[in-house]
């Protein structure tokens, strides 16, 4: 009796190992992670081509793909992608494992030269390594255009960089285009405030910022900040040289050689940002509580006094004028 007791113990026992065994190899495998120890990926994707293919003269392809060599994600889309010349309709972006889908829903332009500016938007879908300042061009001519002008802007009531702020070029000089037409080469301010317009064709533009709240490449909301250059801009390059040094170790120079290559100008342009004053003036009331003064109350603020009539005196002798910095109420003291 003892001896069938025991048996029955021993082969529970078993039983209860060998289940807390599968139990474990099955959480184990379930529990699928990073290798621990291993090394850190570091490295961004890396392009490998697209279609059409990237310098692509004579395309009026408005659908494109771009492949790369992992799989990436898109962030900041509406933020930090910028197609110039600039499409009002918003074109569509998508990440697709390996590869991202554009779509431009605006008819293109001819004989224009297209960017397609990432930023630091794409990155690997691991560790979030960045690809920075990606780019995508291609010509709907025979052509790609080549020319750059690049600055800051600042905010013009403290100089403080402004971030994320729309800057664009208009070849037509006329001051009215700025209010009418969309620009035809765009970019937009980084965190320091810092701008570069790529593919520009040679010419002559004028320069101005918008803070684009509608997205239509026009200022025609008040409430938009601006800012505008005052000179013309006409991008042009020349040829440097620079120093291209190699070390046989930490302490001594190896080989020091010229390097001559392409710089491009105006790259110090200087933007200053203001919102207008957009409120509408118009006269509140008018009251006469003493007999010699009455006063005018008005909306919104003027640089100049309202304009008096005196039906049998000459209103320029007739008063003592006491205003407000705002000329939003004034007082007249008869003499």
């Amino acid at each position: 009796m003892r001896e069938e007791k025991k048996h029955h113990i021993n082969r529970w026992l078993g039983i209860t190992v060998r289940v807390v065994a599968i139990l474990f190899v099955l959480y184990s495998c379930a529990s699928i992670g990073r290798p621990e120890g291993g090394p850190v990926d570091e490295t961004p994707p890396r392009f490998i081509g697209s279609t059409p293919v990237a310098g692509a003269l004579n395309s009026k392809r408005t659908k494109i793909t771009l492949e790369f060599d992992e799989y990436i994600k898109l962030e900041g889309v509406n933020e930090k992608v910028i197609v110039s010349p600039p499409q009002v309709q918003r074109p569509e972006i998508k990440p697709a494992g390996k590869k991202i889908n554009i779509n431009l829903l605006d008819s293109l332009k001819e004989n224009a030269t297209y960017i397609i500016d990432f930023s630091d938007a794409i990155s690997d879908n691991n560790e979030g390594n960045p690809l920075g300042n990606f780019a995508f061009t291609f010509s709907t001519g025979n052509s790609i255009d080549t020319m750059v002008v690049s600055g800051v802007l600042l905010e013009a009531s403290n100089l403080e960089p402004v971030k994320g702020m729309l800057i664009g070029l208009h070849a037509d000089l006329a001051d009215s285009a700025f209010t009418s037409l969309p620009f035809d080469r765009v970019s937009r301010t980084d965190s320091r405030g810092r701008f570069s317009i790529k593919r520009i064709a040679p010419g002559t533009y004028r320069l101005f910022g918008l803070m684009d709240a509608d997205r239509n490449f026009i200022f025609n909301q008040k409430s938009e900040a601006i800012a505008f250059l005052d000179s013309l801009v006409i991008p042009r390059f020349e040829e440097r040289w620079r120093k291209d040094t190699t070390w046989r170790d930490s302490l001594t120079i190896d080989t020091v050689i010229e390097r001559k290559y392409t710089h491009y100008l105006p790259d110090e342009l200087l933007l200053r940002s203001f919102t207008e004053d957009y409120s509408q003036r118009y006269l509140i009331k008018s009251e006469r509580l003493i007999p010699n003064k009455f006063t005018l109350y008005f909306a919104g603020k003027s640089d100049t006094l309202p304009a008096l009539e005196g039906l049998s005196f000459d209103e320029q002798e007739a008063f003592v004028v006491e205003k407000t910095l705002r000329n939003d109420t004034i007082h007249y003291w008869l003499k």
